[in-house]
C-alpha cells in the first residue's frame, strides 16, 4: 500500500513538472515566442532547481524585463525605458513647472517620495502626482476603474484586457479573476483597449470614440436608464455621445498611425500627411492656411475642461462630498460611499500609486466646467496654428490633520496664473470642416468678454510649447480679404 502510494505521490510531481498540468492556457505566441513557461516566468539562474514561488508573474515588468525580454530585445527594451511612456516626463514636468514657477524637468523615476510635514507647493506637487495623476503609470496594473486595466511593462501595450480586468480564457485556476489578461495571447499590435486604459477622459483617446467625460455632480449623470439607474461608467465616468472621429468610423486603431517610433522611442510623431498626400486646392487649402495644422478645421469639437479645483483634505470631512462621489478616481468613490454611511467615520487614507503604499490624506477633485464648443487657437511651436486646450489650470488647497488650511485656493504666483494651455490635434476629425465663422468669428479668441459666459481670467495662462495669436494674426480673422472670401461662398 505504501509503494501505491509512494508511486501517485512520485507521479503528481512529475506531472506538475509541466505547467500545463494545471494551467490548460492558450499558446502566447506560436511564431515569435514559442518558448516553454519557463524561459518567460523563471529567471535564468533559477532554472534547474525551482519551485511555483519562484515564478515570474510578470517578466515584462520593468523590473524584470532585462532578466527576460532583453536577450532578444535589447535595443527595443533600452531605448523604450527613456520615452515619455515610461518616465512621463511631460506631464510631471508640466504640473512641477507651473506650480513652483520655475521650469522644472522631472520623471516618474526621480519624482521624490512626499514629506510627512508638507509646507511648500513643490512638496504638494510630488503628493498630487504620485496619489492622484499619475496612475496609469506602466507599472501600475489597475487603479478600480473599468477599462483601466492593464499589463506591466511590455505588456501594457502588447496583451489585451477586458473592461472588467478578469481572465476570459481556458485556465480554470485563473477563470474570472482580476487583474489578468483577457487571454493569455501576445498581440503584436497593440490593441485599442491597451491604448485607452491610459489616454481617456481628458487625455486624447476617449474623444477619438466620440465619448466626452459628464461632469462630476450627481446632477449630471443623468439620463436615467430604463431600470432606474444611472449609466454605468468606463474610465471612472459616464459619458456624452458626439460625433465619432472619420478614423475610427472607418476602422483605424491608434497604432494604424501612431507607430513603433513614436509610441515607443519618441520618434516620428504622426502626421495627417502620412497619408494625406495629394489635397485639393479649394479656399480652406489655398496658401493663406498653410500654416493652419489640418486638425484645427476638420476637428468637430473638443474636450476643454477648465479650471481644476484639487484639495487634499487630511481631515474626517466627508459628508459634503455626498453629491460629488463620483470624480473619476474608483479609490475614492469606494471610500467615501463607505466614510459618509460609517458610525465611525475613518482615517484619510489614499493609495501612492507609484509605490503602491497607503498614505495620510485624500485627494478631491473637481472642474469649474467642461465644453466641447468654441474651440480656442494659439501657435505651436512648429510653426502651426492649433487647438489650444485647458489642460493645466489648477487651484490648490491642503488642509493639514490639525485642520489648517496651509494652502486656500492657491491660483496665482504672484501675478501669474498657475494655468497652461497646450497645443493639441483632437481626435475627432471629420471629412468636412468647421465653418469658417467658428474661427473668423469665435469670441473666444476675438473678444472673450463679449456674447460669451466664459469668464475672461480663465484665458490669461502660458500657451506651453507655442504662443497665444498675435493682434496681427486677429486682425486677420476679420480682414476684408476673408469677409470678401466668404461672402463669394454665399
Amino acid at each position: 500500500m505504501f509503494k501505491i502510494v509512494l508511486f501517485l505521490c512520485f507521479s503528481i510531481f512529475l506531472f506538475a513538472e509541466d505547467c500545463k498540468t494545471c494551467h490548460n492556457i492558450e499558446t502566447f505566441d506560436e511564431e515569435n515566442h514559442n518558448f516553454d513557461c519557463v524561459a518567460c516566468h523563471i529567471e535564468p539562474n533559477k532554472r534547474d532547481n525551482y519551485t511555483h514561488d519562484d515564478v515570474v508573474l510578470h517578466p515584462d515588468s520593468l523590473e524584470n524585463v532585462d532578466k527576460f525580454c532583453i536577450s532578444c530585445h535589447k535595443e527595443d527594451s533600452h531605448s523604450f525605458k527613456k520615452s515619455s511612456h515610461v518616465t512621463l516626463k511631460d506631464e510631471i514636468s508640466l504640473t512641477k513647472s507651473l506650480w513652483i514657477g520655475k521650469e522644472v524637468l522631472g520623471t516618474l523615476q526621480s519624482l521624490p517620495l512626499p514629506k510627512d510635514d508638507i509646507r511648500t507647493l513643490e512638496e504638494l506637487s510630488d503628493d498630487f502626482l504620485r496619489r492622484k495623476c499619475l496612475k496609469c503609470h506602466i507599472g501600475n496594473q489597475s487603479s478600480g476603474e473599468k477599462g483601466m486595466n492593464r499589463g506591466k511593462g511590455c505588456m501594457a501595450c502588447h496583451i489585451e484586457y477586458s473592461l472588467d480586468g478578469k481572465y476570459k480564457g481556458s485556465d480554470l485556476t485563473i477563470k474570472d479573476k482580476s487583474p489578468y489578461a483577457k487571454v493569455h495571447k501576445l498581440s503584436k499590435k497593440p490593441p485599442m483597449s491597451a491604448c485607452l486604459s491610459c489616454h481617456n477622459k481628458n487625455y486624447v483617446g476617449t474623444d477619438y470614440l466620440g465619448l466626452f467625460p459628464k461632469d462630476f455632480d450627481h446632477a449630471y449623470k443623468a439620463p436615467i436608464t430604463k431600470k432606474g439607474k444611472y449609466p454605468k461608467t468606463t474610465y471612472g465616468n459616464s459619458y456624452h455621445n458626439l460625433s465619432e472621429d472619420i478614423h475610427y468610423k472607418a476602422g483605424l486603431s491608434c497604432v494604424d498611425c501612431h507607430k513603433k517610433d513614436e509610441v515607443m522611442f519618441d520618434k516620428n510623431r504622426a502626421s495627417c500627411s502620412n497619408c494625406h498626400k495629394n489635397l485639393s486646392q479649394n479656399e480652406g487649402h489655398d496658401s493663406y492656411h498653410d500654416k493652419i495644422a489640418c486638425s484645427a478645421c476638420h476637428s468637430s469639437w473638443q474636450i476643454s475642461n477648465y479650471e481644476l479645483s484639487i484639495f487634499r483634505d487630511d481631515t474626517k470631512d466627508y459628508k459634503k462630498w455626498k453629491n460629488l462621489i463620483d470624480q473619476e478616481d474608483a479609490y475614492l468613490s469606494a471610500f467615501l460611499k463607505k466614510a459618509i454611511k460609517a458610525k465611525k467615520e475613518p482615517e484619510p487614507y489614499m493609495p501612492d500609486w507609484v509605490d503602491g503604499k497607503m498614505k495620510k490624506g485624500v485627494w478631491y477633485s473637481g472642474y469649474r466646467f467642461r465644453r466641447w464648443e468654441h474651440l480656442l487657437l494659439g501657435n505651436s511651436e512648429d510653426g502651426k496654428i492649433r487647438v489650444l486646450r485647458p489642460f493645466y489650470q489648477y487651484r490648490i488647497s491642503y488642509r493639514n490633520d490639525k485642520g489648517e488650511m496651509v494652502f486656500d485656493d492657491v491660483h496665482k504666483l504672484g501675478d501669474k496664473k498657475i494655468e497652461g494651455f497646450t497645443p493639441y490635434s483632437p481626435h475627432t476629425i471629420s471629412k468636412n470642416a468647421r465653418s469658417c465663422e467658428a474661427c473668423h468669428e469665435n469670441p473666444l479668441i476675438l473678444n472673450p468678454k463679449k456674447s460669451t459666459n466664459t469668464v475672461l481670467d480663465l484665458l490669461n495662462g502660458t500657451v506651453i510649447k507655442g504662443s497665444p495669436l498675435t493682434s496681427q494674426q486677429k486682425e486677420k480673422l476679420q480682414s476684408d480679404k476673408y469677409k470678401k472670401i466668404r461672402a463669394n461662398m454665399f
